[in-house]
This record gives C-alpha cells, structure tokens and sequence, in this order.
C-alpha cells in the first residue's frame, strides 16, 4: 500500500528555493566584511540587497504556484524601506543590526513554521 504525502508537504524544488534564499541573505550579510578595506559600500546597498533577495525569491516561488509566507513579502519590504531610509535620511547609519534581525526572522520563521 503506497503511502500519500501530506498536503503540506514541500517539494524538493521548494526545499531548494527556499535554502537559495537563506544562503543569499547570508551572503548578503557576510560579503561586506570579506570585502577590502579600500572597496567601501554604502550603508543601504545591504538592505537593498536582502530585501531584493526576499522579494524575488517570493515573485518566484508565486510564479511556480507555490506557497510564500506572508513573512518573506513583509521582510523584503522592510528591507528595501530601510535600504530607501538609510539612503534619504541616514546614509551614515550602519544598517547590517536590522538586516541581520531580518535574516533571522525570515529564517526562523522558516524553521518553525515550514514556510518561507
């Protein structure tokens, strides 16, 4: 008797996707620290950058019919919000503290909840 899977379950396309996406914020987050002293890089590029991340990896996964959490649409844009802050108002603020909270949002929402 063959076994069904659970409605719920991802498939491994899915799993992949959504592991691509965490690697990207993470290299997003790493990259600006294995950088050269000389090569400076403005305070929002990193916001940007993650909330583009979150942001594609969402307009993928929509166009594959696949389940996004709401979680990934909310932190890319408040990723992109702050990358747009840090431009106009603050561009000597240090944004990588609420990237990384990000991050660890998305992720950990991932985690516990199995949808990214």
């Amino acid at each position: 008797m063959a076994t069904e899977e659970p409605l719920l379950a991802k498939t491994s396309a899915e799993l992949r996707i959504e592991r691509l996406t965490w690697f990207g914020l993470v290299a997003v987050l790493v990259t600006p620290g294995i950088l050269p002293d000389w090569l400076t890089l403005h305070n929002a590029l990193t916001p940007l950058l993650a909330g583009l991340v979150l942001i594609s990896s969402g307009i993928y996964q929509h166009r594959q019919n696949w389940r996004v959490g709401f979680s990934t649409w909310v932190a890319g844009t408040i990723g992109i919000g702050i990358a747009i802050y840090s431009l106009l108002e603050r561009p000597e603020l240090d944004m990588t503290l609420p990237v990384v909270l990000l991050a660890v949002f998305v992720i950990g929402t991932g985690i516990f909840v199995n949808e990214t």
